[in-house]
């Protein structure tokens, strides 16, 4: 604004010094003591010009920059106006993101609560697995009794013998010149002979901690030899006279697990390997079995089967003897009386073909059979009567 009041006060001046030239023209006319002004305004308005000019120039920058600036201020403008749509957008996507922030601080909250509660149950179980670990640590002991692992294992059984009935239970059951510790009272007044054994413990440490193989291979065939060693030990327990056919040698799970390979051997040496996981399902097995195999029989039942059996024989024997037997002799003679027909059938069958072959054989004779040719109708005849009695014989029989 400021550019336009000084171009405007130049135009302004530039029109006052032509009017002021003018006048002192119309004048310098009177007198030539004008002429020194007079040169001194010419230059100034000269200078007035080229500085109008320079002015219009730059009046004509500043029109250049004036229109720039109304299209940059139009360009803003839409800026702006853009910025205010997105400004709009961006407070409804604020909101949106505080819902969400109050949603997520929510779930947080909810999250913080259940973690709490997961720390609790994790605090908890944690104290259950160390009273779980002290009680089998103190289970250990118990079940120990000693620092001799033998002794353990037959604490093992002792305990769980415990629980079985009274009658069941054997113990220190002597056997020839030898004592078993344990044995099961069978239902047929029999002794099985149930030994603990507890062999190998370093050897299933070693395997245990092993990684390699062939290491585990090799120590695998070493507790299976260390256990056929035991079940040969535990055969001397058999008499059949106050025992049953077979021992049972109660090894450790992990031990038992190993003994695949052994179990058809101690099966040779009628000793079977059982794990103290298995023992008491195996002796119920046991049990049942040979309490099915030794029960009484009802020898009143059985003699009544017996006369029963006995009765359906000699029925069966009446019924060959009479009936079937008289059905098979009919059936005998029927097939004798048909195979008479058949061959009477058959004999009349070949007449009449004779007879049918008899005109073409005529043809060919002379006028001297003549005579014989007349006189052969009657036997035919005759023959044809045969055939005709025999073929309504065999159809009164097939009916």
């Amino acid at each position: 604004m400021d550019v336009f009041l000084q171009v405007f006060q130049v135009i302004l001046i530039g029109v006052l010094l032509t009017v002021v030239i003018v006048f002192l023209l119309r004048r310098s006319r009177d007198g030539a003591e004008l002429g020194g002004p007079y040169q001194s305004l010419v230059q100034a308005i000269h200078q007035l010009e080229s500085q109008t000019g320079i002015l219009g120039e730059r009046v004509g920058q500043v029109s250049e920059r004036v229109a720039s600036v109304e299209h940059n201020h139009d360009q803003v403008s839409q800026r702006i106006a853009a910025l205010r749509t997105e400004l709009a957008q961006t407070g409804t996507a604020t909101q949106n993101l505080v819902q969400t922030a109050d949603a997520i601080r929510s779930d947080l909250s909810r999250a913080g609560e259940s973690l709490t509660e997961l720390r609790a149950q994790a605090k908890a179980r944690r104290e259950i697995e160390e009273r779980s670990a002290d009680s089998i640590q103190r289970l250990e002991t118990i079940i120990a009794g000693t620092q001799t692992k033998g002794l353990a294992g037959e604490n093992i059984l002792d305990v769980i013998l415990g629980k079985l009935p009274p009658d069941w239970q054997v113990r220190n059951f002597r056997v020839g010149d030898k004592v078993v510790e344990f044995g099961l009272r069978l239902p047929n007044n029999l002794v099985l002979p149930i030994d603990s054994k507890w062999p190998a413990t370093r050897l299933l440490e070693e395997f245990a901690s092993s990684d390699d193989p062939s290491e585990q291979q090799n120590l695998k065939s070493q507790i299976e030899s260390t256990l056929l060693a035991k079940a040969k030990e535990v055969r001397k327990y058999i008499d059949p006279n106050v025992t049953v056919s077979f021992a049972l040698a109660v090894v450790p799970d992990a031990a038992y697990d190993l003994c695949s390979g052994v179990q058809i051997e101690a099966g040779k040496l009628n000793v079977v390997l059982i794990g103290y996981s298995m023992f008491v399902p195996y002796l119920l097995l046991v049990f049942q079995t040979i309490l099915k195999s030794s029960q009484s029989i009802n020898l009143q039942k059985l003699d009544a089967y017996l006369q029963s059996a006995e009765d359906c024989v000699r029925a069966l024997q009446e019924e060959l003897g009479g009936r079937f037997s008289r059905a098979i002799t009919m059936l005998s003679n029927s097939r004798d009386s048909m195979n008479g027909h058949l061959s009477r059938v058959m004999t009349g069958l070949t007449s009449l073909q004779l007879y049918a072959e008899a005109p073409s054989r005529t043809a060919l004779l002379g006028e001297g059979q003549a005579t014989y040719q007349s006189e052969e109708p009657s036997e035919s005849l005759s023959n044809d009567e045969d055939l005709e009695a025999a073929i309504l014989e065999t159809e009164d029989e097939l009916s």
